[in-house]
């Protein structure tokens, strides 16, 4: 493969975020003097991408963002490879190269490589998705003047930026499908939060798309409906892709994302993966699934290094774990919250807004929860899933339709 004298060390991170910097932070709580190396095509500090649509909005500062500084990894002896992509893997010689030309040997490897947002086939230069820094930057300069505003996707890109961006602003959302957040909750919740939306202006733009772009003084956005949205800018949140080339190339077993066991071991023993990249078991279905989100990538960040280290630390599955705050609103769903559930018991405050959604199984246990409203609970619900603990009064389930001013609903 063309590799120059290479730096070897025990264990090698590529990857610096939620998964990467909890793999980190595990390795040198349990081998204080191994030789770790961390690598990521980004030179920053680890910082949190959930808090990026606050920095685009003007709501906190850039440097708010950062969940570490440059002098963490000195400190914890991490050589940092920051700015470098690893453009090769050699899994049987345990050797990386990088895109510099050298190369980094490992004992132990951990792919942490996330994720990339999917771009338009269509674009313009006023036109930005959100995954890295430099994104957020770019959005932040448009947003500054922009008196109009668009996004297309209607997921936890665009809407959570629609809602940060100035109050003065018109706000238009093209959605794909008939129903916004449709990979987070159920159609009621779906309906629920899009009222809600909309009375803070939101303007939606339902089974729709954007098929071309016409620049000038404003961006004018030719809809596959026929109607043409004049804006100044456009913000792109139409999912993301797993950067699973690395493992693939390198003869790992692949699917969707890259493939990894119950001890996040992908199918070579020495490599493992976490986070945005990997694709394993799913708590409640024991399905294989990507579950993109924030704990998700900890607990499998965590739970690798652990087996790097020889420890045995089995992964019991990842859980859907959304918890954000959308035009004001806080909304959270939590395990398998979708249409298809075999029965839910729910409760809805019209005077306050506040809605709870307990999905259950046909056990009656607990397999999934939307929370719209305070969400402070979020973790009682989380717990429920994870211990799998049956829904409290289920010995009324069957003899009354109510509990504790929950509505039970069968499909």
């Amino acid at each position: 493969m063309g590799y120059v004298v290479a730096e070897t060390f025990d264990y090698v991170i590529v990857g610096n975020s939620a998964a990467g910097l909890q793999a980190l932070r595990t390795l040198r709580k349990y081998a204080a003097d191994a030789s770790v190396a961390i690598i990521d095509r980004e030179d920053l500090p680890a910082y949190s991408r959930v808090l990026t649509p606050y920095f685009v909005g003007g709501k906190t500062e850039r440097d708010n963002l950062f969940i570490v500084d440059r002098d963490y990894y000195n400190q914890a002896g991490i050589t940092t490879l920051f700015g470098r992509n690893v453009v090769a893997l050699d899994a049987e010689d345990r050797r990386l190269k990088l895109d510099d030309g050298s190369s980094v040997t490992f004992g132990k490897l951990l792919l942490a490589t996330g994720a990339e947002a999917r771009q338009l086939k269509v674009a313009s230069e006023r036109s930005s998705v959100l995954r890295h820094m430099a994104d957020a930057e770019q959005l932040v300069k448009l947003m500054q003047k922009a008196k109009s505003i668009t996004a297309i996707g209607a997921g936890l890109v665009s809407l959570p930026l629609l809602s940060h961006a100035p109050a003065s602003a018109e706000k238009h959302l093209v959605v794909g499908s008939n129903r916004i957040l449709s990979r987070m909750v159920d159609a009621e919740a779906s309906a629920i939060l899009e009222a809600r939306f909309v009375e803070n202006g939101l303007q939606l733009h339902k089974q729709n798309d954007i098929v071309s772009i016409k620049e000038g003084d404003r961006l004018q956005l030719q809809l596959a409906s026929g109607d043409c949205l004049v804006s100044d800018m456009l913000i792109v949140g139409k999912g993301v892709t797993p950067n699973s080339a690395l493992a693939r190339d390198a003869g790992l077993q692949v699917d969707y994302g890259i493939l990894i066991d119950d001890y996040c071991r992908t199918s070579h023993d020495d490599v493992y993966a976490a986070g945005d990249s990997a694709e394993g078991k799913d708590f409640v279905t024991g399905e294989p699934i990507i579950q993109g989100n924030w704990m998700t990538a900890v607990e499998q960040g965590e739970a690798a290094a652990m087996n790097m280290l020889g420890m045995s630390c089995a992964y019991a599955g990842s859980l859907k774990n959304n918890i954000t705050e959308i035009f004001g609103v806080d909304v959270a769903a939590i395990g398998e919250c979708l249409d298809d559930s075999e029965q839910s018991v729910s409760v809805h405050d019209q005077k306050t807004g506040r809605f709870r959604k307990v999905f259950l199984n046909d056990q009656q246990q607990v397999i999934g929860a939307i929370l719209i409203g305070e969400t402070n609970d979020a973790g009682l619900y989380y717990q429920w899933i994870r211990t799998r603990s049956h829904f409290p009064g289920k010995h009324v389930l069957s003899g009354s339709n109510t509990y504790a001013g929950f509505q039970l609903r069968m499909t």
